[in-house]
């Protein structure tokens, strides 16, 4: 299954980043998904000190969108090979969020630095493309 199909049965309504009116709705979802699945984690493992503090702000951080971040993406325009980069860095987040109903309190900060450079790694592909 290719990044684009993978990510519309992830999360229903996908919006993908093609429409103009959309991109801003498509970062949400990926934010929510993983914001859902980083609650859970605290939920169910309920980590404190330096993971706890890093799991709040990985949260907070899904919980509002990145107002630079935003602004790129009103100007996007990926050719083909770009929007194909910027799907599979958002498979490779989902894929990983995926995961947090597994993570143990022993792994718990390893994965929590794995969100956070997929999430620093996402932006940075989205903000390499070219904008109008």
């Amino acid at each position: 299954m290719d990044d684009l199909g993978f990510l519309r049965e992830r999360i229903e309504s996908y919006a993908d980043y093609t429409n103009d009116g959309d991109r801003r709705l498509v970062d949400d979802q990926i934010r929510a998904y993983v914001g859902e699945a980083l609650a859970r984690l605290r939920e169910r493992l309920q980590p404190a000190g330096a993971d706890g503090e890093t799991l709040e702000r990985l949260i907070l951080r899904c919980q509002f969108a990145d107002q630079p971040l935003a602004r790129v993406l009103d100007a996007l325009t990926p050719d083909a090979a770009e929007m194909a980069a910027i799907h599979r860095r958002d498979r490779e987040l989902v894929t990983l969020a995926d995961r947090a109903d597994a993570v143990t309190a022993a792994d718990v900060d390893v994965f929590l630095k794995q969100i956070e450079t997929q999430l620093d790694a996402r932006v940075h592909t989205i903000t390499d493309a070219p904008a109008a």
